[in-house]
């Protein structure tokens, strides 16, 4: 069953996942990460990392648990979202105006370009600069060749072709109402068209969806 699930993958990505690369470093960094969350107000004692094979990085449980147990937890601090964004101290005022055709994902992607950049000075630069947060291009469908990203586009399930073309719309209104009216603020050599893809498709892949206000949850 798991050979069909890969088969159904772009070239690109099922190469690299039936590669089985070394997932070792990613694992062992995962403590000091988990020490650093719990050092934030949040707990990650219930779950370790474990090497899942071609899946990557998986958690097990530390100890028995029963259904219904919460087994993490992360200060909502500790979470980029387009809240977050839009009540930052820097971005704020610049994306007040921002309706991007991807709602929460652009607004993420933005504030995740301004962490990277901030590097150590970053709150968040423990999560960031971890091993954990590797990133390679099969991991991310916006960055695949367009070779496999034509292949994607022939799936119903997957949204590729208005999804890249909402990207795409989405960063040509920030580069020419945000980016470029601001280029101290917003340097083309972090804010590019690349960078905010790379960005946009970390967000798509990384974030989870937290409850608020009663709705059934934001991306974070």
């Amino acid at each position: 069953a798991a050979q069909m699930i890969f088969q159904l993958l772009a070239p690109a990505a099922y190469a690299a996942l039936t590669s089985c690369p070394a997932t070792a470093t990613r694992v062992a960094a995962v403590p000091p990460l988990a020490e650093w969350v719990a050092s934030q107000g949040g707990d990650v004692s219930v779950v370790q990392a474990a090497d899942a094979a071609q899946l990557g990085v998986g958690l097990v449980a530390a100890r028995a648990v029963r259904r219904g147990d919460r087994l993490l937890s992360v200060p909502e601090e500790l979470a980029i979202t387009a809240e977050s964004a839009l009540r930052s101290e820097l971005l704020g005022a610049y994306l007040v105006e921002f309706e991007p055709y991807l709602a929460d994902y652009s607004f993420i992607a933005v504030a995740l370009l301004n962490e990277e950049r901030l590097g150590e000075q970053s709150s968040l630069a423990p999560w960031l600069s971890s091993a954990c947060w590797q990133v390679e291009q099969h991991d991310l469908p916006l960055l695949w060749p367009s070779d496999d990203q034509a292949e994607l586009e022939q799936s119903t399930a997957a949204p590729c072709v208005e999804r890249r073309l909402a990207a795409q719309a989405d960063y040509e209104w920030l580069r020419e109402n945000v980016f470029e009216a601001s280029p101290m603020v917003f340097p083309e050599s972090v804010f590019s068209e690349a960078s905010f893809l790379r960005a946009l498709g970390l967000a798509f892949s990384r974030c989870v969806f937290v409850p608020a206000g009663g709705r059934q949850g934001e991306p974070a």
